[in-house]
């Protein structure tokens, strides 16, 4: 019986369709990563919803007082005090998961809490209680967001524990398509561009933070 040939690939038909898939693959990255930072974009939503929602909580057992920060500063921040009264599972929740550390190292590169409220809504050593029904309307105040650390702590671009709206620092970072994810004092999240934000009177990074510390 005679066997029927069969003709193999030429080395140019072989380059041909390894440069049809390279193609195909470069098409197809810049894709890919976008869902991947719109999926990260997500999470970090629902982390500060998290957030949100164990924030009111707190407020319920404390009548109606926040404490921003840890009264001796140090490793111990808002996020180990919320953490440690109102369980939240994992510590990963603190953390954008789009930004350094992407997840939970310590208590002080986690999302950051406004540290400068209203004087009439604070009391305390360095303004550290916070009564929530003080400080107007709930829906315009930015309490917990994407933050970065313009190295302070010695931080190179993490996220920080703490903010201030009146800082020269652009601490408030827009690194999700050119918006900030947001927790506001009335419970709801936001993804904040730069109109939103100037008109909540936050000077914000809208690029690469590039003030070094002594962590990289």
């Amino acid at each position: 019986m005679q066997r029927e040939s069969r003709a193999a690939f030429t080395l140019i038909e072989l380059l041909v369709v390894m440069a049809v898939i390279a193609i195909l693959a470069s098409l197809l990255m810049p894709a890919i990563a976008s869902a991947k930072k719109r999926a990260r974009n997500t999470q970090c939503l629902s982390n500060l919803k998290q957030i949100g929602v164990a924030t009111q909580l707190y407020l319920q057992d404390s009548e109606g007082v926040l404490q921003l920060d840890a009264l001796i500063p140090g490793s111990n921040t808002w996020a180990t005090i919320l953490a440690t009264n109102v369980g939240l599972g994992a510590s990963d929740v603190f953390v954008c998961p789009d930004y350094k550390p992407f997840r939970f190292k310590n208590w002080i590169t986690v999302y950051g809490i406004r540290v400068d409220p209203p004087p009439q809504s604070a009391s305390g050593p360095g303004r550290v209680f916070f009564r929530v029904d003080s400080a107007g309307d709930p829906s315009e105040y930015l309490l917990v967001g994407d933050t970065t650390s313009q190295a302070q702590g010695g931080y190179t671009a993490y996220n920080y524990y703490k903010f201030n709206v009146s800082s020269a620092l652009r601490l408030i970072h827009a690194r999700h398509f050119g918006r900030a994810n947001g927790l506001f004092l009335d419970g709801h999240v936001e993804a904040c561009n730069k109109p939103r934000l100037e008109g909540l009177g936050i000077n914000a990074e809208y690029g690469p933070d590039t003030a070094v510390g002594y962590f990289d």
